[in-house]
């Protein structure tokens, strides 16, 4: 299941391609409004006195994009992302347990999702369990970590 909106970006431009450097990411789009547009938005979210490396900037506009990935025909989604994270150890107990809420954009694979919930049981080295949840419903994402945690723990026994 995927987790972009039905109308996914191009995967190449005919024209000219406005590379936009948000934060640590550059995000290729075809038009120059929208890589304003996007700057603008990606700005207004930056904490007040953060780096200059963390505010969005458009820094080159290009010929042809040929590097791998999508050219953005649109803005991008952006939406709250709640995140729920622990280390399971073996005995159960839990380690370095972190509640996040971020806005999240389409184009930060891993971290962006529609969905209410979703929820991870990886296993790690020394028998223990890494546990996530996420997802833009608050409520959901706690059962999610609850059910990763019971999923988890059922590993251990």
């Amino acid at each position: 299941m995927t987790d972009t909106p039905a109308d996914t970006p191009s995967a190449a431009a005919p024209g000219p391609v406005h590379v936009v450097r948000v934060g640590a990411r550059t995000v290729p789009v075809a038009d120059r409004a929208i890589a304003d547009e996007i700057t603008a938005l990606w700005n207004s979210q930056v904490g007040e006195g953060a780096p200059a490396r963390a505010y969005a900037r458009v820094v080159q506009q290009v010929d042809r994009w040929t590097d791998p990935g999508p050219v953005w025909d649109r803005v991008p989604d952006c939406r709250t992302v709640h995140s729920r994270r622990a280390t399971v150890e073996p005995d159960g107990s839990l380690k370095g347990e972190r509640t996040t809420q971020a806005l999240r954009w389409e184009f930060e694979p891993g971290a962006y999702t529609t969905q209410p919930c979703r929820y991870r049981v990886e296993r790690q080295p020394g028998g223990r369990f890494e546990v996530e949840a996420q997802g833009t419903d608050p409520v959901e994402v706690a059962a999610g970590f609850e059910a990763a945690l019971t999923e988890a723990r059922e590993h251990l026994s």
